[in-house]
């Protein structure tokens, strides 16, 4: 979806072109898959990490077209409301420092970023979803200038006939609402963590990470509060699968969502996600581009248009050939830029370990069981119990901490990552945070519990501990 549209109106005859044209690259994929044409052997990863623009009242502001302007940091791009924008990593080797060059790379760019906002008594924060947002602000009105958004809604609003999006929660609170619009997306703003993958290894990657993402989720969870309502942990999850709720059927008649953690694991590779796209979701956005067929800019296109929570990436190498990476996307946005690093890190050291465990973990953990773990934890993220590999349940917290985390730690070394940055994020951020018992969701359920339903005074807190760099284990109520 980072690619912006020309049109909007499409006819049926751009579908058909474009289905055409979607067809002919899924065919020319398959034979890449089926020839092994795919890089190897130089592993990356990066992040794209989502933020918030808020004014002195801890309001949303709808200023990032001219924030962004006025940054004018090709790494910092608009999202789909004027009160959100993205900050886009480099690639690097998964090896040595990178997780130190990482952190000094984002850390720099949002310093700059919350020095901007502040020439103007603003604040970027990095949040899961805002408390302080308020429904009249999910307006049209607030959706970003570019054209990608403005059609992407329309075509959601055509493909559901004009009915109303339902947004339902059941936590603590109960939030029952519907929306006009897709906007309601922007309050599901997150960490992404990408890692590149060897062929050989992707089908074990992918379904990896699939089961590894509940207890992600566990560990970053910070979206508890929706229009001053304490829901979920992790409410983002059940606000973005709503936000853009577009079911369809597949081949089988089963039913297949766009946003979704899947339909079961991969069996033999990775392309059979793309042949699930093509086969199984109508087109949302059927702009045709006059382009060689070895770009893939259809099949890119449509695969952005379907929010898996891990999603398949065909990546572009500097030399011209083409990589596999997968794209974690459940994790929420900060605290900090340090608790994203370490996020980022340890989705990493889980999923190396998840998919080189001898016996694959899915055949220990049905997919039934990895959606039951993933909504478990998204509601409720330490405080939940979830099936193992070993067969059984356990408390989400102490099967972190005890079991998963020495795993992760020793994944992560024997990538080769330096023992200083492993020791710093693992043992000085993550276990830490075990130990306590807290991620960015209880921290700000801990201090409304304490306070009262004081949502601009939870976030006046909120943004001064980031702006200390202190990971959230150190925040103070």
């Amino acid at each position: 979806m980072g690619k912006e549209v020309q049109h909007s109106d499409y006819t049926a005859e751009d579908m058909e072109e474009f289905r055409k044209k979607l067809v002919e690259e899924t065919e020319l994929l398959k034979s890449w898959f089926d020839q092994d044409k795919f890089s190897r052997g130089n592993h990356k990863t990066g992040i794209e990490l989502e933020a918030w623009l808020v004014d002195e009242n801890m309001l949303p502001d709808p200023c990032s077209p001219e924030f962004l302007e006025s940054l004018n940091d090709e790494q910092v791009v608009p999202e789909i409301a004027k009160f959100n924008f993205e900050i886009n990593s480099m690639p690097y080797d998964l090896t040595g420092d990178c997780l130190t060059k990482l952190k000094d790379e984002m850390t720099g760019i949002w310093k700059k970023c919350e020095q901007e906002a502040q020439k103007d008594n603003k604040h970027a924060m990095l949040v899961g979803t805002l408390p302080t947002l308020r429904p009249h602000m999910l307006d049209m009105q607030y959706l970003s200038p570019q054209n990608r958004y403005a059609v992407m809604n329309e075509q959601v609003m055509k493909m559901r006939e004009g009915k109303p999006l339902y947004i339902r929660l059941e936590g603590k609170d109960n939030l029952y609402m519907y929306m006009d619009s897709v906007i309601s997306e922007c309050a599901a703003t997150s960490l992404q963590i990408h890692l590149s993958v060897d062929q050989k290894d992707a089908k074990r990657y992918y379904n990896a990470s699939m089961i590894a993402s509940p207890f992600l989720i566990a560990l970053s969870a910070n979206s508890p509060y929706f229009f001053g309502k304490e829901l979920w942990d992790e409410s983002r999850i059940a606000i973005f699968e709503q936000a853009v709720d577009l079911e369809a059927k597949n081949h089988d008649g089963k039913n297949v969502k766009r946003v979704t953690l899947g339909n079961d694991y991969l069996k033999e590779s990775m392309f059979e996600l793309f042949q699930e796209n093509l086969e199984d979701y109508p087109l949302l956005l059927p702009e045709c581009k006059d382009c060689a067929a070895e770009d893939l800019t259809h099949l890119k296109l449509h695969n952005g248009t379907i929010w898996r929570w891990t999603r398949p990436i065909i990546g572009d190498n500097p030399d011209g050939s083409k990589h596999l990476r997968i794209e974690q996307r459940t994790p929420s946005a900060g605290p900090t830029v340090v608790d994203s690093i370490a996020n980022s890190a340890f989705f990493i050291g889980l999923v190396d370990y998840l998919a080189t465990l001898e016996t694959p973990p899915e055949s220990a953990i049905s997919f039934d069981e990895a959606i039951h773990n993933f909504y478990k934890a998204s509601r409720q993220s330490f405080f939940c119990q979830v099936r193992w590999i070993d067969g059984k349940l356990h408390d989400m917290k102490n099967l972190l901490q005890y079991e998963i985390f020495p795993h992760v730690k020793s994944a992560l070394l024997k990538r080769g990552i330096d023992k200083k940055d492993v020791d710093y994020y693992m043992d000085g951020v993550i276990y830490p945070r075990l130990v306590k018992g807290v991620n960015g969701a209880i921290w700000q359920k801990a201090f409304i519990h304490m306070h009262g339903k004081r949502f601009q005074e939870l976030l006046e807190a909120y943004v001064k501990n980031q702006y200390s760099g202190k990971p959230v284990h150190e925040w103070e109520l």
